[in-house]
């Protein structure tokens, strides 16, 4: 090989490196200002894809800061890392999602799950409900185990008459969808029930509320764990007033949405 080619490929090469430096500064630089002023907390992610039942190894996570609001009540955290060591994944994970403690068993866990079925799967202080659904409420048979919805009830008062559309709970876990459990071969995307985790007065409220009027699921991106504390409910008056929709329109229009570094408005 002469000079003149060594130097090209030692100059391609830095480069290179220049480049991937420059973007991760550039979205670095981004994420600080889009978080500017949260308080961020560290959290466990993984650094690659993971299928279920994997033995976790230290190389398999990696560190990322959040905005504290944003943290799941579950996440696990750095100081943490050495206790998921040697524990086997419930579900399926991809790279960049937050590793949470219901996600982890112990390979001895694991079988005992298998012989307790969905009970096994149960958080203790929680419950199994399985909801009735249909093409519609159920995402057109798109919903897994361990995905994560939002309850909405549509229900008429009966004082006025008039109907109104209410969310009732959000970032529920689905524990199975028809029979099939997480983990467990042969799904179908055809189904009439899913099976949720709930507290027995989430419980109690999706049971009332699926008596006096229309349950729906809303899918939400396994990323996205931010649950919102006052949500009006949406009546046949709200729907007539443009005021109304104009600004529902422009809370989209806000959106941010980061892709590939760059931070996009929708």
């Amino acid at each position: 090989m002469n000079k003149k080619a060594l130097m090209i490929i030692t100059g391609s090469i830095i480069c290179g490196v220049i480049a991937v430096l420059l973007v991760n500064f550039y979205i670095r630089s981004q994420e600080k200002k889009l978080y500017k002023g949260m308080n961020m907390v560290p959290v466990l992610v993984m650094a690659e894809d993971v299928s279920a039942n994997t033995v976790l190894e230290m190389g398999m996570v990696a560190k990322r800061d959040v905005p504290e609001k944003y943290v799941h009540g579950n996440a696990i955290h750095p100081k943490d890392v050495k206790l998921i060591t040697g524990q086997i994944l419930n579900f399926p994970l991809k790279r960049g999602d937050t590793l949470l403690w219901t996600d982890l068993g112990q390979e001895e866990e694991i079988k005992k799950l298998r012989h307790k079925g969905l009970a096994g799967t149960i958080t203790l202080g929680e419950r199994a409900l399985t909801v009735p659904v249909d093409q519609v409420s159920g995402v057109a048979g798109h919903l897994k185990p361990g995905d994560h919805i939002d309850i909405l009830c549509t229900v008429r008062d009966q004082e006025t008459g008039e109907e109104a559309t209410l969310t009732l709970l959000q970032n529920i876990t689905i524990l199975a969808v028809g029979t099939t459990l997480a983990g467990e071969g042969g799904f179908r995307d055809s189904y009439s029930t899913i099976t949720v985790l709930v507290t027995l007065e989430e419980a109690e409220l999706v049971v009332f509320a699926g008596q006096k009027g229309k349950l729906a699921s809303v899918l939400r991106n396994p990323e996205d764990i931010e649950t919102h504390k006052e949500i009006p409910k949406m009546d046949f008056t709200d729907i007539m007033k443009a005021e109304f929709r104009r600004n529902i329109q422009e809370k989209r229009d806000r959106i941010q949405v980061i892709k590939r570094g760059k931070v996009d408005t929708k």
